[in-house]
């Protein structure tokens, strides 16, 4: 993105809304780099296929992203989300970092946004493919949370796990 991460949360956190420009190719080839995106907050209910603008950890950077899953973790609420590059791999947030939601395409607002119901048959597959196994990366976080397992050893696991398992079954 083209913007500082800090003056887009500003302007989103206000309840305005913001123009980025894609930097990166995560997404592709739903939307490709330089597309310029018209995001908005992301207040409500995120569910899986939505686009949203995630700031990372330390707020140096922000990622588009499409949410896989969301789950609840010791009362916080945590969003697993992922491009749609078949090489794109996922992260897991708190829901508070996803800051914004993809409403439109902003030079030409009449272009259609990738939802999923726009996406062709083979990237289609693909994020329904992610979207069970990021179902089942939260089931095990879960399990392992109940479990009272050491969290970041069995995170760090089920991480591996899922990736491999995506690598298999996305190719």
């Amino acid at each position: 993105m083209n913007l500082r991460p800090q003056a887009v949360r500003m302007v989103l956190a206000h309840g305005l809304p913001v123009m980025i420009e894609v930097v990166a190719e995560s997404m592709t080839p739903s939307i490709e780099r330089g597309a310029k995106i018209k995001v908005e907050p992301a207040a409500g209910e995120l569910v899986p296929g939505d686009i949203v603008l995630v700031l990372l950890n330390d707020a140096s950077e922000l990622l588009l992203h499409r949410v896989m899953h969301v789950f609840e973790l010791a009362e916080h609420q945590l969003v697993i989300h992922q491009g749609d590059a078949p090489a794109s791999t996922f992260a897991t947030c708190p829901r508070e970092a996803v800051i914004g939601r993809a409403v439109s395409f902003s030079h030409t607002p009449s272009r259609p946004l990738p939802t999923l119901e726009r996406l062709p048959p083979g990237t289609r597959a693909r994020f329904e493919r992610r979207r069970r196994a990021a179902a089942l990366f939260a089931l095990g976080r879960r399990m392992s949370a109940a479990l009272r397992v050491g969290d970041r050893p069995v995170a760090q696991r089920l991480g591996r796990v899922y990736r491999a398992l995506t690598r298999k079954i996305v190719g």
